[in-house]
């Protein structure tokens, strides 16, 4: 008899799990092979932007399928060095100042979100470049001169003996976003200037590099371009990173749960370029937008974010900021479940139990397949001697053979693949649900009960990993099985192998495995007591 048992931790599942996994490494061995600069760090000799921290070296690979054959060149027009004037904006949630140089903006702090060491959340960190400042395509920075029209509204005005640039730069406080409107103008025979704007970061130090400890948390680049999309990796990478993209309309850089972007939404289509520094620890994306020759007139309008990565305020701010929250291939399921999860709470404000009901549910949908796949099983069970006598009646004639083992479990109503079904709906809902809890800014600081008081962060005293490799041991001694002696030993060190995974995982997931593996040995406990009961 097979197990009978359709949890997420049975040993079909389980060996599901590890097939997916295989398949997964698989294609980024493939992606390796295919893409020849993957990982591998940039020569020192290549030149960067000296104003900049990190900055996408010429005649190197990315990592992504977007890569273009060279990066920006390394001339920087020399000017003159201006007086940087600055203007502060504190709000109730969000505050930042607002410089001369590129209209750029700095010092972006989300005041009503805390980091895992109690200080306030910092956006577009760097040194050397601000937030969604202008330069001129070369690197030059350009001064404006800027008044402030009205709280968290600027016009800054730069001219020069060929150029006019005019930007205007309004904050919507209720979404964290701004409107940028910028004119450029050719003021003799020549074209209106390219321009290129930036999205900073610095790089944070993992909690754990180790695969049996694995860090939740991570740092990407994002760009949505020509109808697809790239993600890029720069907080894992042991090396230098870089990639470039074309036909851009969204760009981002961001974290697990925050994020800063530019919505491009002019005439005039960008390319973005994106790189960052394993040595420095900085990350950098520009935005370029290269004018045509004899243009001499040319408005670009964009859309800003910077803040926490919540699918209400990025589809407030703009449609397409929406995609920032990547759940990949499972984005068909995961956002149907983030949406209920949203409602369980509208019900009842707590995110541990949102995440409790919304478990229940996926199990409660599952559980009428489970209960075929049982009955079927069971069906098997009842037949086997019956079908052992009739392969030993008939193993010198296999069609025969195959002919009455069909007939047999036709006339029981047996199906050796009833298990099959449930195990294919939990895979993807499974995964689904583990992007979800892990990537909600929603449990970001959020309480469960007692000494959960972080839904984003692991259980300090280990209590919800322990609970659930109690119950995953449990559940398994409940659930009969026809192993081999030897698969049935590795088997009994999964519920230890996962406990000690989830030890650092954040305990909104672990509380997800701990409710659903108790759903099944509730499941498999009635069902065994329904069976004695016949």
């Amino acid at each position: 008899m097979q197990d009978q048992n359709n949890s997420p931790f049975n040993g079909r599942f389980i060996i599901a799990m590890l097939v997916f996994a295989l398949f997964y490494f698989g294609w980024n061995q493939y992606l390796q092979t295919k893409y020849p600069g993957y990982g591998k760090k940039p020569d020192a000799t290549q030149a960067a932007l000296p104003t900049t921290e990190a900055t996408p070296t010429a005649d190197k690979p990315a990592q992504s399928t977007t890569v273009e054959a060279n990066a920006p060149s390394a001339d920087v027009k020399s000017v003159a060095k201006q007086e940087e004037k600055v203007f502060t904006f504190d709000g109730q949630n969000v505050s930042f100042n607002v410089s001369s140089r590129g209209l750029g903006v700095k010092n972006v702090e989300i005041k009503n979100y805390k980091d895992k060491a109690g200080q306030t959340i910092k956006i577009g960190v760097s040194d050397s470049v601000g937030l969604f400042e202008l330069r001129l395509a070369d690197g030059s920075d350009v001064y404006f001169n800027v008044q402030e029209i009205e709280k968290g509204k600027y016009k800054g005005i730069y001219t020069d003996a060929s150029v006019k640039i005019e930007r205007d730069l309004e904050f919507v406080e209720k979404n964290n976003s701004f409107k940028s409107s910028t004119k450029l103008v050719s003021l003799n025979e020549k074209s209106a200037p390219s321009v290129k704007f930036y999205l900073p970061e610095k790089t944070m130090d993992n909690q754990s590099t180790s695969w049996l400890f694995p860090s939740y948390e991570h740092q990407d680049f994002y760009v949505a371009h020509e109808n697809t999309h790239t993600t890029l990796n720069f907080s894992s990478a042991k090396n230098d990173t870089t990639g470039e993209a074309k036909g851009v309309n969204l760009l981002a850089i961001g974290s697990q749960y925050f994020a800063a972007a530019i919505v491009d939404q002019s005439d005039t289509i960008p390319e973005a370029k994106m790189a960052s520094s394993f040595d420095k620890k900085t990350a950098l994306a520009e935005l370029v937008y290269k004018v045509n020759d004899g243009i001499k007139d040319v408005t670009l309008n964009q859309t800003y974010f910077a803040g926490p990565k919540s699918i209400d305020i990025l589809s407030d701010v703009h449609p397409e900021l929406a995609q920032v929250i990547n759940f990949g291939w499972m984005t068909v399921i995961a956002k149907p479940l983030l949406f209920t999860m949203k409602w369980f709470f509208s019900q009842i404000p707590n995110w541990g139990i949102a995440i409790i009901l919304l478990t229940l549910m996926v199990r409660l949908f599952v559980l009428p397949f489970n209960l075929m796949s049982y009955k079927s099983m069971k069906a098997m069970q009842k037949i086997q001697p019956l079908m052992t006598a009739v392969r030993e009646k008939y193993k010198d004639d296999p069609v025969r053979m195959n002919q009455e083992v069909m007939t047999l479990m036709k006339e029981n109503k047996a199906n050796p693949f009833g298990g099959c079904l449930p195990m294919l709906l939990q895979i993807p809902i499974f995964f689904a649900l583990y992007r979800v809890i892990g990537s909600s800014i929603e449990l970001y600081g959020s309480p469960f009960m007692f000494w959960i008081q972080d839904l984003s962060a692991h259980d300090k005293f280990f209590v919800l990993p322990i609970l659930m490799g109690i119950t995953m041991f449990i559940q398994q001694k409940l659930t009969p099985t026809q192993m081999d002696p030897m698969q049935a030993k590795i088997l009994m060190y999964m519920p230890l192998i996962f406990t000690v995974f989830m030890i650092n995982l954040p305990s909104g997931l672990t509380l997800y495995m701990f409710v659903s593996a108790l759903f099944g040995v509730i499941q498999q406990y009635a069902m065994i007591k329904k069976t004695k009961a016949a």
